[in-house]
């Protein structure tokens, strides 16, 4: 059996800062089409939002929770974080994400993809290298792409034979990314962002 946790801060307001790619209205379409084909088949309720709050993060800069100074911090490594994105980012070409798995946490239902040319891993390497994490926290570590589809309205036990079927689920997206993105998010779970800069793709 599974044990899921509840989401108990879904739909509130928030501050956060992340890097995160560019998804086309296609891609997010495509998204919530598996969003769908699995939302009948659990047991429990789901939150389960709009299209456009899908996304995908690279780097979680400021994360929603804490209880830091999180202006203050963002402030402190803007410039850095902006010079980080330009070096690696500028003359780079488009990147597509691929999509090819679901796989259910006990916190959230998401959707895996690979990315070939690196540059997701080598943006996670050098924030983590280089930007010091807020006060009291320790740099996170990303070893997966993904992106979040539903999560979770209760604590329940979901059995294993749904958790099965569910990853089971043929899932195969191509998604292109021309521009990666700092956004800064105000509704959780990125329901409302505001676009903070953009550096496009646009190398061969």
């Amino acid at each position: 059996m599974l044990q899921t946790i509840a989401d108990d801060i879904w739909g509130q307001p928030c501050l956060a800062y992340h890097v995160q790619p560019s998804l086309e209205p296609e891609t997010r379409e495509a998204l919530a089409q598996v969003q769908r084909s699995f939302v009948e088949l659990w047991p429990e309720p789901l939150h389960v939002g709009p299209n456009a709050g899908l996304h995908v993060t690279i780097y979680p800069l400021v994360m929603v929770k804490g209880d830091f100074d999180k202006d203050a911090y963002w402030r402190s490594v803007a410039g850095p974080i902006r010079a980080i994105l330009g070096e690696l980012c500028t003359g780079h070409r488009p990147l597509e994400l691929r999509f090819s798995r679901l796989k259910v946490t006990d916190t959230a239902v998401i959707a895996t993809a690979t990315e070939e040319t690196g540059l997701i891993e080598a943006i996670r390497n050098r924030i983590v290298r280089d930007i010091p994490p807020p006060p009291g926290r320790k740099p996170i570590i990303y070893d997966l792409i993904h992106t979040t589809l539903a999560r979770y309205q209760t604590h329940a036990s979901v059995p294993d034979e749904v958790v099965e079927r569910i990853e089971s689920l043929p899932v195969s997206i191509t998604a292109p990314v021309r521009q990666i993105r700092l956004v800064r998010e105000t509704l959780f779970p990125c329901l409302v962002t505001d676009e903070i800069a953009a550096i496009p793709l646009t190398g061969r």
